[in-house]
């Protein structure tokens, strides 16, 4: 009985130790594989995957930069402000400013490919100050179906790619700017050492292994953006993200984001639209002043 017990004993020890050995041996090769994940093999299948499914994409690069993050100071300017502008009805809500012009600013467009030819004009009038930190933004992208320009605020030379920091000008039919919204970030000061992130090929890799680009699409652009991580009351956190455009035939400008440091998908939306009863409340606003003009108007007449 006891020579039993001892043979059962030795069994057991024997079959943990190979349960152990064979537990070993596939964390290994999950930790190998996961490690060589950007390998060029791995890299060159992925974009042979891509061209199977007809998806389209520039050559994207494979630096990986050194990006700080970024602090920013909540700033209330763009409500405190808004009396200065001129020409414009202006409502601020939300953390938004919403200004309709009182003259449109007409814009040359190809009409092949519903592109902006020139946005001299719409740079004219920030320059001319018709736009609180005008200067501060910079031309971020055309979305040609939703017919909108939207300028980004530039912080430590980098363009903010979500709805913090944007104005983003709405055109008419004819393509004539009618109003625009405005959010403002506040001041930026880098935080601490910069921060090594992935390369632009990395991302848009984990957006197609995350099912992200669908087959037929084309990738449009590939750039480095802040977006904010962090909001308290006194100030906001700002991390370096890949700012991704899809374009898809027949449909909307797709954005896709990508957090720069994890390589994680981020789901917040970049482009926010302005909400249907903000949308009104400038409308009001600005037939009310109309209204007040024509008022004005024909008690002058009446005077005469």
């Amino acid at each position: 009985m006891i020579v039993d017990f001892r043979r059962i004993k030795i069994i057991f020890i024997l079959t943990f130790a190979a349960l152990n050995i064979y537990l070993l041996s596939v964390l290994l090769e999950k930790n190998e594989t996961t490690l060589s994940f950007g390998s060029e093999s791995n890299t060159l299948n992925i974009e042979e995957a891509m061209k199977a499914d007809d998806i389209s994409f520039p050559t994207l690069s494979t630096n990986q930069e050194k990006i700080p993050l970024l602090k920013t100071d909540k700033s209330r300017i763009l409500e405190s402000d808004q009396s200065k502008l001129e020409n414009q009805t202006t409502v601020f809500e939300d953390g938004v400013l919403f200004s309709t012009l009182s003259e449109t600013i007409p814009l040359e467009v190809d009409d092949q490919n519903l592109t902006i030819v020139d946005r001299t004009p719409i740079t004219d009038f920030i320059l001319q100050g018709n736009v609180l930190h005008g200067t501060e933004y910079s031309f971020l992208t055309y979305l040609p179906l939703r017919r909108q320009l939207v300028y980004a605020q530039v912080a430590n030379n980098i363009p903010i790619g979500d709805s913090t920091g944007s104005i983003i000008f709405n055109l008419d039919p004819d393509y004539e700017v009618i109003s625009y919204e405005q959010t403002f970030a506040g001041t930026a000061e880098v935080q601490g050492n910069s921060r090594t992130v992935i390369s632009q090929k990395r991302a848009v890799e984990a957006l197609y292994l995350n099912n992200q680009i669908p087959a037929n699409a084309t990738v449009r652009t590939v750039q480095l953006t802040y977006y904010r991580t962090l909001s308290l009351s006194d100030m906001d956190i700002y991390s370096p993200m890949w700012y991704i455009e899809l374009e898809i035939k027949n449909a909307p400008v797709e954005i896709r984001r990508v957090d720069a440091l994890t390589g994680s998908i981020i789901t917040t939306p970049s482009v926010t639209l302005p909400s249907v009863e903000a949308q009104v409340k400038a409308k009001t606003a600005t037939n009310s002043a109309l209204l007040m003009e024509e008022q004005d108007s024909s008690q002058t007449e009446n005077g005469d």
